[in-house]
């Protein structure tokens, strides 16, 4: 806040400079205590502009002299190998004009060292600060060695703020002009610079992606102390939660489920009896079915379609609770939200999920069926005395086997991207299409080992 301006004698106004802002000060008493000498010009100048009798003697009678305009100056002081601009007066954007054409001057065949000193500047403004920046930039570009020497630290605050943005300046350090502010100099190595960006992004993304991978092993680990608690004392499982997961997980599911496996067991048989029968070997098209739909295809697409209802729903609503602060609720309660809304979901898919692949290889069969009828003529009663033949118990138990597996895989993955949310919308959103297509990625890798493994151990 301004300090307050005291009346001042008719000789004061008039012995004062309007260009001096350092050189005369006022009488003692005329300000308060603590005031600083740097502050003398200003304070006289808002007490004109305010109150322009202020300035005038007693009697209001005789008018106070004209202002001077604000002025800055700059000179060279060449001390050994280093020269010292020695700025004074007042650099403000009223007065820099004097100086575009004098500092470049003075920097003309500069030494290796050059020391900018701002002692004897009154007052400084962002444009003035800026240039001083600009400067600073230039010099250093050029090679030369620069310290700004300001003492009493007055405006470091303020030349740390006004920075010139690095695209806007040129090489030798001056403002780019406004036409050519879509040119950019070529940096040396730019090619080797660009090289080594990639690298430093490439490594951070891989860091990244083994973090939330440390995390997803670390939630599953959690997940197991409290199960297996749970397991040991029954009492504490929710059995309402864990019917209104089976309810959402396994019974809402069943439509979609068999539509798609239905007609995927169509396209299966329809194509193997169009390519066997080349051969003239059209009843093949039951084995074909058989080993593909029982141990493949049911298990894949249920659990693909799972991994898109069932992941994306826990990831939103546990991300839900998350932005809403639902779930630091609980734990200020003294409850467990793994206990809570983790091992319930987890459960129900569990089960869910191997109830669903057999229904999705009943449905399958059946759309198999339907379509070597049309184009086999091979009615309902000889596919079954065919299927009965060819077909091998271990087969559906393979596919039976990796559906437990899968369905943790799913809910733990739409569990845990669900806790990782933040407080907006679009957190939840971003987390529920990762959680998918990260339960889908690794459904289909599961689904790759356990092949891998049953063809080692021949089954």
């Amino acid at each position: 806040m301004p300090l307050p301006l005291s009346r001042t004698s008719p000789e004061t106004s008039s012995d004062l400079p309007g260009n001096a802002c350092k050189e005369a000060a006022p009488p003692a008493g005329t300000f308060p205590a603590g005031a600083r000498e740097d502050d003398t010009d200003l304070r006289l100048d808002e007490g004109r502009r305010g109150n322009p009798a202020a300035v005038r003697g007693g009697s209001g009678s005789s008018a106070a002299p004209p202002e001077s305009p604000p002025v800055s100056s700059v000179r060279a002081v060449r001390e050994a190998a280093v020269l010292r601009l020695v700025f004074a007066g007042v650099l403000t954007a009223e007065t820099l004009h004097a100086l575009e054409k004098a500092v470049p001057d003075a920097l003309r065949n500069a030494p290796a060292a050059v020391v900018l000193d701002l002692e004897g500047v009154a007052r400084l403004d962002t444009t003035g600060a800026l240039f001083l920046n600009l400067t600073l930039d230039g010099l250093r570009r050029a090679g030369c060695s620069c310290v700004l020497h300001d003492s009493g630290e007055r405006f470091s605050r303020l030349l740390r703020i006004a920075r010139p943005p690095a695209a806007e300046t040129t090489a030798n350090g001056q403002a780019r002009p406004e036409g050519d502010r879509g040119q950019r100099d070529a940096p040396a190595g730019f090619f080797v610079g660009r090289f080594v960006g990639m690298l430093e992004r490439a490594d951070a993304e891989l860091l990244a992606r083994l973090r939330a991978v440390g995390a997803l092993v670390g939630f599953f680990g959690a997940f197991l102390c409290v199960g297996g608690g749970m397991i040991r004392h029954p009492g504490r499982i929710r059995f309402t939660s864990l019917v209104f997961h089976m309810e959402q997980c396994g019974l809402r599911a069943v439509p979609i489920v068999a539509l798609l496996t239905f007609l995927i067991g169509m396209v299966v048989a329809y194509m193997g009896a169009q390519q066997l029968g080349m051969f003239g070997a059209q009843d093949f098209a039951v084995n074909l079915l058989e080993i593909t739909v029982l141990r493949e295809m049911a298990v894949l697409i249920t659990s693909i379609v799972a991994a898109g209802r069932t992941a994306s729903s826990f990831t939103a609503q546990i991300g839900a609770m998350t932005a809403n602060e639902e779930t630091a609720a609980l734990l200020s309660m003294g409850l467990d939200p793994i206990a809570l809304l983790v091992v319930p979901r987890v459960s129900a898919m569990i089960l869910c999920l191997p109830m669903l692949v057999f229904l999705a290889d009943i449905t399958a069969l059946l759309g198999g069926a339907c379509a070597l009828y049309f184009s086999l003529d091979m009615d309902l009663q000889a596919f079954i005395t065919r299927f009965y033949a060819v077909a091998k118990l271990k087969h559906l138990v393979v596919g039976l086997v990796k559906t437990p597996f899968f369905a943790a895989a799913i809910a733990l993955v739409g569990c845990f991207h669900g806790f990782r949310a933040t407080r907006n919308a679009e957190s939840v959103g971003f987390l529920t299409t990762v959680s998918v297509v990260q339960a889908i990625f690794l459904v289909i890798l599961l689904d790759a080992l356990f092949a891998l493994f049953f063809t080692v151990v021949r089954i």
